[in-house]
């Protein structure tokens, strides 16, 4: 597992300056963002993520639980004249960029969520030193020089187009469509009430025999292919609430290529990155064609990290033997009445010269995210600002690692269903469960 992508959330740019209201602020989800990034296919595992912003605006203070959940760092900043109008964020995000390159070389992976043109300049430093550049903003306002610089580029939905959508509903327009392919969708196609996998897939399977046959939409899937962004909207329309991770894809284009599989349909990536499903008989190069997905690909250790991360909680963790560590830490000095800062501490103090400071991080994030491990005070507050205790039952290590064990698979088995999870791959991402006659000599202490 490599964690080499930083993620910097330009919250000026995204809250269009400094004069929005609670009510944007409400309806920008940071979370969707990031889902829409994971689901470009281009980027690793999260090392980094901070939002750049004046967060002692109270009217940002309902996105404390979005940042806490996601695991993002909000970095201070001000504006540098008295009515705040000139962008103070660009100049802190671009040098904590820089910074990053000499500081974490494996980071190599660069997303700048933002459509501001003077990150043209921070990219083309970012290409002279080897790095990969993902933009993302909205499409009405990203700046075309910023586009042109990018190594690719992720289009994300302005909360104020939401509004609009909605009131083309209300005026006979299918909601959540602006495709005039996606126009007809609802009357063509039965939406599905009982949602299966199976069921699923091939009401995904009818959409696109559909759209193989449209007037609108049958030459070009023949030539040059449906966006993936169409085929995701008109899903929308037939199966309401339709989400991938809820069958086991954590990526869009993962659940897409595995709804292809046996049909006249594939997905491919084309030289300039646009995502398209096309007719195996269509107009295309071989190396455009990305694989099927097998089914039983979602039982992974890789998907099933994916998963993992997904969700709240949201559980990211080092390599098992890393965790084993940590684990055997925290059961060996329980913390009670502790701020995270300071178990945090604590743990880099006493770990360090076994673990990274960024394992050590990622797993307490993680664990102390669940709820059955730990009591805290006050419950509901943010991380930041509550006090936690390991729970009394599980200050053995092998009672804390099977409740984690348990506590996982319950995770994975609410998005698999039915599915049996894979031990060798949950044994990839969890220590193994400690046997009695191992306390001892699997001990902490040297």
């Amino acid at each position: 597992m490599v964690f080499n992508t930083a993620v910097f959330y330009d919250l000026e740019n995204l809250l269009k300056g400094y004069d929005y209201t609670h009510g944007f602020v409400s309806r920008l989800s940071l979370k969707r963002i990031l889902e829409e990034i994971r689901q470009s296919d281009r980027i690793g595992e999260i090392a980094i993520q901070r939002a750049y912003a004046n967060w002692s605006d109270p009217r940002l203070g309902q996105m404390r639980s979005q940042i806490n959940e996601l695991g993002i760092d909000p970095i201070q900043v001000f504006g540098f004249s008295y009515d705040q109008k000139k962008n103070a964020a660009d100049i802190q995000l671009a040098i904590d960029a820089i910074d990053l390159i000499h500081t974490r070389p494996a980071i190599d992976v660069f997303v700048i969520i933002s459509g501001d043109g003077g990150f043209a300049a921070l990219a083309k430093k970012l290409h002279e030193y080897g790095r990969t550049v993902i933009g993302c903003a909205y499409r009405h306002s990203a700046s075309k020089t910023f586009l042109a610089v990018c190594d690719h580029f992720v289009w994300i939905i302005d909360p104020d187009d939401e509004i609009h959508l909605g009131k083309q509903a209300h005026d006979g327009i299918p909601s959540g469509t602006q495709d005039p392919r996606n126009s007809m969708v609802d009357t063509k196609i039965q939406k599905v009430t009982m949602q299966s996998r199976d069921t699923v897939i091939a009401k995904t399977r009818e959409l696109l025999d559909w759209y193989s046959k449209n007037p609108l939409s049958k030459n070009e899937i023949l030539k040059t292919g449906i966006p993936l962004s169409v085929v995701r909207e008109g899903l929308g329309v037939v199966i309401p609430d339709f989400q991938p991770v809820n069958f086991g894809f954590v990526k869009f284009i993962d659940y897409l290529r595995c709804a292809c599989t046996g049909t006249p349909f594939a997905v491919i990536r084309r030289i300039n990155s646009q995502v398209n499903v096309i007719s195996r008989n269509g107009n295309y190069q071989q190396e455009e064609l990305l694989p099927d997905y097998d089914i039983n690909e979602i039982h992974t250790p890789e998907n099933y990290r994916l998963l993992l991360a997904t969700g709240s909680p949201s559980l990211k963790f080092p390599p098992p033997a890393d965790l084993k560590h940590i684990i055997a830490w925290l059961v060996q000095d329980p913390p009670v009445d502790l701020p995270f800062e300071q178990i945090l501490d604590d743990a880099e103090t006493m770990c360090e010269s076994r673990i990274q400071p960024e394992s050590i991080k990622l797993a307490l994030h993680s664990l102390l995210a669940i709820a059955e491990l730990f009591d805290r005070e006050p419950d509901g507050s943010p991380l930041a600002e509550q006090k936690f205790s390991l729970r009394q039952s599980l200050r053995e290590e092998s009672a804390l690692m099977e409740k984690l064990r348990q506590i996982v698979c319950g995770k994975l088995r609410a998005v698999l269903g039915d599915d049996n999870i894979s031990e060798e791959s949950l044994d990839e991402i969890l220590p193994k469960p400690v046997r009695m006659d191992q306390m001892h000599q699997d001990s902490w202490a040297v």
